[in-house]
């Protein structure tokens, strides 16, 4: 990871971590729009891995429930 995402993300977890009551967790993604999909995706979370994914899946699941792929995350 280069430097400056690294330093992008960091700041960008103070900022959220400021402004989120106390015990909630999160995660920050970003990818550059003409670079999505070239594994250009960069994160930051204050939660376990698992956690995370869980989290993940929960907001797949409820926004696109109505698709036939996300039928094998429940």
């Amino acid at each position: 990871m280069s430097n400056l995402n690294r330093q992008f993300l960091q700041d960008t977890a103070e900022l959220v971590k400021a402004r989120l009551p106390d015990n909630y967790g999160f995660i920050v993604m970003a990818s550059p729009f003409n670079k999505q999909g070239d594994e250009r995706l960069v994160y930051i979370s204050n939660i376990k891995r698992e956690d995370a994914i869980n989290m993940l899946k929960e907001w797949l699941i409820k926004c696109s429930a109505h698709e036939d792929w996300m039928k094998h995350l429940k």
